[in-house]
């Protein structure tokens, strides 16, 4: 029932984008999870079906839906643009410049994923610069760059966090000195409202939780996992690996009352448990080991257990304990969603697999290879249509049964 609830205060918190697709990072709850239903468990001789396939430039944004409009970013030789497309056809609707492109050996382009909550799209480029778009025209709104408004500096890695919604406001990873680490900002005019936090970046995206009566904003930094109320106030901490700059996993909860944080490079996973004591909110460390350790690819949480890629493992852990359910090797890294009883799996090479979503065995239902080359975007899903990307090629896939 608590997960139930907090389910049902976030998409009334997150507004009518939230029912209606997929309208950002890892979903309506920023969880991996669909709501979706009627989905096809199986592809015909020649694989899935294919609604278009269109190219697109270098990058590692994934697509945000909301109806008929997918909005998603992309790069050219020397800029990195925010654009929109029809969901129907893969033809572009607009398409604007957001900033210089970053290089990098790993893959060119922007990192972040747009935001769109009602008539604006958020984008962040990967030299940071943010901006507020209408989602009709791609009109910019108001924009700043966030290196310079908060005094930080370029990632290593470059800036890949995908912009939160809270309200009025949207919630960013600025990376300033200081206490500016995270800052929330008026989403309609760029106003700063509050800065928190002295730390650095780990690359991951924040997600909002509702426990204890309370809303957590919750942020994975170089140093800790930290717990903020939606005035930037620090809730609770704990420090995680603090070693490692390279976290691009989001925390995970698992109902009612656990949080994942993982990290790959031998790192591996911590589960802490949180607690509502008199309406003083706290977590400390329930167990932790070297399972679990994700790359690039965020965990899912389902029914107690926790289904994620261990750097080349597809795994399924339990969630209490950390023991090992079932794992499976061979796909390489990858990413993972769940939807309709099934998990839809993107391997790094491409390979899209369909799996029952069980704890009991890997069962595999359906795969086909649908892309080539380096595929480290996870896959969304709205409207029965499954999108899924690598660095010169967008593909739309008909899941409906």
């Amino acid at each position: 029932m608590l997960a139930i609830a907090a389910v049902t205060m976030l998409l009334s918190s997150a507004g009518e984008t939230a029912r209606s697709g997929w309208h950002q990072f890892r979903g309506p709850l920023r969880d991996g999870k669909s709501a979706e239903t009627g989905l096809s468990r199986s592809f015909g001789p020649t694989g899935p079906r294919e609604l278009w396939r269109v190219p697109i430039g270098a990058g590692f944004s994934s697509v945000s839906v909301v109806s008929e409009h997918l909005y998603t970013m992309d790069s050219d030789e020397e800029t990195e643009f925010a654009l929109s497309l029809d969901a129907s056809t893969g033809r572009t609707r607009w398409r604007v410049p957001v900033g210089a492109i970053f290089h990098d050996v790993n893959g060119d382009g922007p990192r972040s994923t747009p935001t769109v909550d009602s008539d604006l799209v958020f984008v962040l480029g990967s030299r940071g610069r943010l901006a507020a778009l209408r989602t009709s025209t791609g009109e910019t709104i108001w924009q700043m760059q966030i290196t310079d408004a908060f005094e930080g500096e370029l990632p290593t890695w470059a800036f890949a966090t995908a912009p939160l919604v809270d309200g009025d406001r949207l919630v960013v990873e600025v990376g300033g000195s200081g206490s500016r680490a995270i800052a929330a900002l008026e989403k309609r005019t760029g106003a700063v409202v509050w800065t928190s936090q002295e730390g650095n970046l780990a690359y991951s995206s924040p997600i909002p939780l509702e426990f204890g009566g309370e809303t957590q904003l919750l942020f994975l930094l170089q140093e800790k996992l930290v717990s903020l109320d939606r005035d930037g106030r620090e809730l609770w901490s704990v420090p995680f690996a603090p070693q490692l700059d390279i976290k691009p996993a989001s925390p995970v909860f698992v109902a009612p009352d656990l949080i994942l944080i993982s990290a790959s490079y031998d790192v591996g996973a911590k589960v802490v448990r949180l607690k509502s004591d008199g309406g003083s909110l706290s977590a400390e460390e329930l167990w932790s080991g070297r399972q679990m350790r994700s790359h690039f690819g965020s965990a899912v949480a389902l029914d107690g257990r926790i289904y994620g890629f261990d750097t080349a493992t597809l795994r399924c852990l339990d969630a209490s304990t950390g023991e090992s359910c079932w794992a499976k090797r061979g796909l390489g890294k990858g990413s993972i969603l769940y939807a309709d009883g099934m998990f839809l799996v993107l391997s790094e090479r491409g390979m899209l697999v369909l799996l029952e979503a069980t704890p009991e065995a890997y069962r595999e239902l359906a795969s086909h290879q649908v892309l080539d080359g380096r595929c480290w975007t996870p896959p969304s899903l709205a409207e029965g249509r499954l999108y899924l990307r690598n660095h010169s090629e967008l593909v739309a896939i008909d899941f409906r049964s």
